[in-house]
């Protein structure tokens, strides 16, 4: 109705004007027309008027998105994507997105590129630490539900701003709460970022809204508890490192006794070895000289037949020659004397 009222006003008053300035130039020349002038801007006026009336009747819808028609805040009927026709002024399209849309939480909301922007959630955790929560919302309006939702919450903005703003920015204050600083600081949030997202999803589906993500990108802390916790990390990192040296020191001690031991066992080895080898020495000795000693006895036994076989009665006759110095000796028996003479006779055959 406004923008039936608007057009209808803008067509007056160029119907008028061109009234007017007709009517005027007639009586520049002595002949006013006035009827005529009246005629031109009734002209004129329906003429803009039904302008602007064809223009209002055609309504495009972008891909994306979905148009609700009301006629005198009545809600009658949906538009999809493309050209749709409607009842001139006494309809009116409310267009919603049914794309993905974005709400975001951070420090600096205008250097955010999402859909919708808004500053990051102070809270505290179980044990008292103070804390602000930044997390992204990506969700889409079930185009099923675009009545229920024009009659309940209306535009798309204040659809964001009853429900995607309130609950998700309440549920994330009031969980992390339930959770110790030291889960969200080592960054174990999973648990909680799947509580938030799980009371999201129900909540936005009441209203007629599809949650497609819910994450927690960053949880920042006072500047007094980041340094507690990195002071207790470099002491733990010192205990871990004195318990290495340790660990260390009692690894080389064992290397060294390991080592002494291997040398000891090697030389023991060795003497053993050693003294293996010389009795093995010895015993070959030993054996080669009996067997050496074995060896000279044959050869002399043999030296000793060879002998025996080749002293004969004219051999021994001969040698005792050789060996007389010429001397006569007195043999004295129990009843005979052997002369001399008798010594180089020739044995009886």
């Amino acid at each position: 109705m406004n923008t039936m009222f608007g057009a209808f006003i803008i067509a007056l008053a160029l119907g008028a004007t061109v009234a007017f300035l007709i009517g005027a130039a007639t009586a520049r020349q002595g002949r006013p027309n006035y009827r005529s002038a009246y005629r031109a801007g009734v002209i004129v006026l329906l003429l803009v008027f039904g302008a602007a009336a064809l223009t209002d009747a055609f309504v495009q819808v972008e891909a994306g998105s979905v148009a609700v028609v009301k006629q005198f805040g009545k809600v009658i009927g949906v538009f999809y994507p493309g050209l749709n026709l409607k009842a001139p002024f006494i309809q009116e399209v409310v267009t919603y997105r049914t794309q993905e849309i974005v709400y975001e939480t951070s420090e600096d909301p205008k250097s955010s590129q999402a859909d919708y922007r808004d500053i990051e959630v102070d809270t505290a955790t179980s044990d008292g630490q103070q804390i602000r929560a930044r997390f992204t919302i990506r969700f889409r309006i079930d185009p099923t539900r675009l009545v229920d939702i024009v009659n309940n919450l209306g535009t798309e903005p204040e659809v964001v701003e009853k429900v995607v703003k309130a609950t998700s920015r309440v549920h994330v204050r009031n969980i992390l709460k339930q959770h110790p600083a030291t889960d969200l600081y080592s960054g174990n949030v999973e648990r909680a970022q799947e509580e938030i997202r799980r009371r999201l999803e129900g909540e936005f589906e009441r209203e007629g809204l599809q949650l497609i993500f819910f994450g927690l990108r960053s949880i920042h802390f006072e500047p007094e508890y980041v340094k507690a916790v990195e002071q207790k990390q470099i002491e733990k990192e010192n205990i871990i490192t004195k318990e290495n040296l340790a660990k260390q020191a009692e690894f080389e001690k064992q290397r060294l006794i390991t080592q002494a031991q291997g040398e000891a066992e090697r030389e023991r080895l060795q003497r053993i070895g050693q003294a293996q080898g010389e009795a093995e020495a010895i015993r070959l000795k030993a054996i080669a000289d009996a067997e050496a000693i074995r060896i000279k006895a044959e050869a002399q036994a043999q030296a000793n037949r060879l002998i025996a076989g080749s002293l004969d009665a004219n051999m021994l006759s001969w040698q005792a020659i050789q060996q007389w110095d010429g001397s006569y000796p007195t043999v004295l028996g129990s009843s005979n004397v052997i002369l001399p003479g008798d010594l180089f006779k020739t044995p009886a055959k």
